[in-house]
């Protein structure tokens, strides 16, 4: 029986001495860096292809990574970077001017040494795009999930092996002091892009979305923060715009007439949404409908039925919204222009003109023969 104290007790001292010991002694390899895109995928400079060489500060981590026990520490969103100088890439200058990158086989190669030097280590992931994650926890905690959720699901398929979340931010360095000043910028935009979403699953949105997580990175400077909200700004009113309802001025001409509407999907997957219109006055009575597919890249025309009531002007606000009534797009502005004709007017006027018609002709046959005389 002592044996068997002794055993236990053995075991129990290796568990809390030995094993957190050699966990403490791992070694942190931080894959993290500022953002080397924009928002519409231009790279700001080279730079990059530099630091992935072996001989650079980014290249020497996964060529010759200190010994194990170790643990990598990755942004995904700095993956996505590495990721797309794989292939053709350029480089958009301050000047404007766009050239064509050339660290394409170095991209290449840092990308393949990583899953061989990271097969039998731990990797955490960082939220996608490294936001400051204190603030993240206190303020958009759904959107905190979706960035980890992402940026885990990416990062295992890049190296074809299970990750792990830091989901308590142990490894999220740094914090952002002046979040008020982005506040109304970051949710605003994203506000927008979570709406699309309730409808949207395309790829080119989900990756827009999860790169505003860099607006919030506390590593960058003011001024390069500032630079990458101007241009976040542009791509998500362009991006918010690719569905939507096209306004447009038309005339309605009877009572019961039929409203032509246009539906735009520049998404590169279909939509199923719902129309919503809502006329500005009662001159006119509309009901929208529900359940309406739209192909990927494609407008849908429409005829709804129109109920006129008095003849005049109103302005109609549409917008798109999902099965659930919850708006997805903005309004658009179909401005009518309303002039009932009364049958009965519209024969008599019409009746009136043939025999005006007949009697010009006759006046000019008689006219002629007339001057022939």
């Amino acid at each position: 029986m002592k044996r068997i104290w002794l055993i236990i007790t053995v075991l129990l001292g290796l568990q809390f001495t030995y094993l957190p010991a050699q966990a403490a002694d791992a070694k942190v390899i931080r894959l993290v860096t500022e953002p080397n895109r924009n928002f519409t995928g231009y790279f700001y400079n080279d730079d990059l292809a530099t630091r992935l060489a072996p001989t650079g500060d980014l290249g020497n981590l996964v060529f010759f990574p200190v010994k194990q026990p170790r643990t990598w520490v990755v942004d995904t969103a700095f993956i996505d970077d590495v990721t797309a100088m794989t292939d053709k890439y350029t480089i958009g200058l301050a000047n404007g001017e766009k050239i064509e990158g050339t660290g394409s086989e170095v991209a290449k190669g840092w990308l393949k040494q990583l899953a061989n030097a990271s097969g039998n280590d731990r990797v955490v992931v960082l939220p996608y795009g490294n936001p400051a994650f204190r603030l993240m926890k206190i303020y958009a905690p759904g959107e905190l999930n979706y960035y980890y959720f992402h940026a885990n699901k990416r990062l295992a398929e890049i190296l074809g092996r299970p990750v792990v979340s830091d989901k308590y931010g142990k490894f999220s360095l740094g914090n952002l002091n002046d979040y008020s000043s982005l506040q109304r910028k970051y949710s605003d935009n994203r506000r927008l892009l979570t709406s699309l979403s309730r409808v949207v699953e395309a790829p080119e949105l989900i990756t827009l979305r999860l790169q505003l997580a860099r607006l919030l990175n506390p590593d960058i400077n003011k001024v390069f923060r500032a630079r990458l909200i101007k241009n976040s700004d542009k791509e998500v009113v362009k991006t918010s715009r690719k569905l939507r309802v096209v306004s447009g001025r038309y005339r309605l001409t009877s009572a019961a007439d039929k409203l032509p509407i246009t539906l735009v999907n520049n998404f590169s997957t279909p939509v199923k949404v719902s129309l919503e219109l809502l006329p500005r006055n009662s001159r006119i009575q509309l009901v929208g409908i529900k359940n309406i597919s739209i192909g990927a890249n494609s407008k849908l025309q429409l005829a709804l039925p129109a109920n006129v009531i008095t003849p005049g002007t109103v302005t109609v606000a549409a917008r798109l919204t999902d099965s659930k009534n919850i708006p997805v797009t903005k309004y658009s502005q179909l401005n009518l222009n309303l002039s009932i004709v009364d049958s009965r007017v519209a024969w008599f006027t019409s009746s009136a003109a043939v025999l005006l018609f007949f009697a010009a002709t006759a006046q000019t046959v008689r006219r002629v023969r007339r001057s022939r005389k």
